[in-house]
């Protein structure tokens, strides 16, 4: 992962699954831009799932949010 105050480059792996498959790509593309915040990424992560029509699985967007913010401590 890159970021400034932002996500720069990120790459979401480990047991995160989505359906469709090919979503994960489609997630990390639009996270770029999103400052780093814990709410702002849920928030951004939440909008992503409901308008692409993605369902985590094993997962919520506040955990996956604050994986994101413990990989850039």
């Amino acid at each position: 992962m890159k970021y400034d105050d932002a996500i720069l480059e990120i790459k979401i792996h480990g047991d995160f699954f989505l359906y469709p498959e090919d979503a994960i790509e489609k997630l990390q593309s639009q996270l770029i831009g999103t400052v780093i915040d814990k709410n702002a990424i849920k928030t951004r992560i939440d909008s992503i799932l409901e308008r692409e029509g993605i369902e985590p699985f094993g997962f919520t967007s506040e955990q996956l949010a604050e994986a994101i913010i413990g990989a850039c401590k």
